[in-house]
């Protein structure tokens, strides 16, 4: 995925806005944003060219009800140092006040690293502790619990810097984990109408060799040099071949657990090659789709295209140039909030039922002048009629002599019971 990419000259020093840098080891930034709520098991999170305005957010939140966003791009600022589109700093004022708005809202964000153009983190860090250092002050500075890296074209054919990025995202990863904190790492990566290219494969199966839990795979479905190509259709195609493919690298995983790994991310409109339109139709049944396998993530590139392009204008312009209404494929591809698991109400709570009046002979009427309906008063010369089987046989001394109550008796109430890609060629979005 392509973006303007200002020149690294321009950045400024990586100062936080309440502390400068605590060190460039293992040590992280000061939080500059507050911690986000997470993420469901389904939702859309397009992608944000963080060289527009951080306003973009919530404008998007108040126009489609959108809460999630992917921040594109963080990658090298020239060195072993992330910066937003390689050129903002991190703590940069607009980004961080608007992720707070944000996630005040219920919403999130996830960042992406990479990208098709600029260095992505792991080909300008020379080690894998430099880059991990450089991986974690990304993910302090903005509290995320998700990553993506969008990985592409020579990015992609790098093994040296795929199995440096897959050994410190796994050390990191468990590093949290050790820390009582969640880091969900998904990778974005160009796929065929069949599925994931042999090197897109192999980055999967290294990321597992080092002990990289994948939470998500996310499938860039644009660009896929054919003329004449319906998108929806291709972009089904291949999710359905990478639902194959993530099976033989994860066999444990039942075909729902692999679904839910799963995301798509189509341009929307006008691609890069020539014939290929990816229109509201081709959203609506791939939306479909994605709910009927239970797929996790819908995304798009980019959120700043989903509008008409209107007169004289085209998709080079910062619009979809395909037939729709501003903000139309949001509200296609946004899927409704999984509702939480039901709660069974427990039953309510009842009185123990009255226990039986006490049948006995009536020796008097000693209870008449109660209010209330008439007791039954007892002879406590005699023990109850349904007991005298039960007696033993009388003893030999003559019974003490007792008076009767002159009140009558009631019995006791027992109280209730107690329970214890690539084929070398990238495929890039543009924006």
């Amino acid at each position: 995925m392509l973006g303007p990419l200002r020149s690294p000259g321009l950045l400024a020093p990586l100062v936080l806005a309440s502390c400068t840098l605590l060190g460039v080891g293992d040590q992280a930034f000061a939080a500059a944003v507050g911690p986000g709520p997470g993420f469901p098991s389904r939702f859309a999170a397009p992608y944000v060219e963080t060289w527009g305005s951080a306003r973009a957010l919530a404008r998007a939140r108040a126009e489609t009800g959108l809460k999630y966003f992917t921040l594109a791009f963080v990658v090298s600022d020239g060195g072993c140092n992330g910066a937003l589109d390689g050129t903002i700093p991190l703590d940069d004022s607009d980004w961080p006040a608007a992720i707070n708005d944000l996630r005040a809202a219920g919403g999130d964000v996830i960042v992406s690293f990479g990208g098709g153009k600029g260095r992505e983190l792991a080909l300008a860090c020379d080690s894998v502790d430099s880059l991990k250092a450089a991986y974690r002050r990304v993910v302090d500075t903005f509290n995320l619990t998700s990553i993506d890296l969008d990985i592409e074209g020579t990015t992609l054919d790098d093994e040296a810097g795929d199995d440096r990025r897959n050994q410190a995202l796994g050390d990191l990863q468990r590093e949290y984990a050790a820390a009582g904190r969640t880091l969900s790492v998904h990778y974005t990566l160009p796929v065929n109408p069949w599925g994931l290219s042999p090197d897109a494969v192999d980055l999967l199966s290294n990321a597992r060799s080092h002990g990289l839990a994948v939470d998500m795979v996310n499938i860039m479905t644009m660009d896929f040099a054919s003329t004449d190509i319906d998108m929806g259709d291709t972009a089904i195609s291949a999710a359905n071949g990478l639902h194959t493919q993530l099976g033989r690298i994860w066999p444990e995983k039942t075909p729902e657990q692999l679904w839910a790994m799963q995301g798509v991310t189509p341009i929307l409109g006008v691609n890069d090659s020539a014939g290929e339109v990816f229109s509201t139709d081709d959203a609506t049944r791939l939306a479909a789709f994605a709910t009927d396998k239970g797929i996790r993530l819908l995304s798009f590139w980019a959120l700043g295209r989903d509008r008409p392009c209107g007169s004289g204008r085209t998709s080079a312009d910062g619009c979809s140039g395909t037939s729709q209404h501003p903000y139309e494929f949001s509200h296609i591809l946004n899927p409704p909030t999984p509702p939480p698991p039901a709660q069974t109400p427990p039953p309510p709570a009842s009185a123990p039922p009255a226990p039986a009046p006490v049948q006995a002979p009536v020796q008097a009427q000693a209870g008449a002048a109660l209010q209330g309906p008439p007791v039954v008063a007892v002879d406590l010369w005699k023990p109850h009629p349904a007991a005298v089987v039960q007696l033993p046989p009388p003893a030999p001394a003559p019974a003490p002599v007792r008076t009767p109550l002159a009140t009558p008796f009631t019995p006791p109430v027992a109280g209730p019971h107690l329970p214890e890609r690539s084929q070398t060629t990238p495929r890039w979005l543009l924006n």
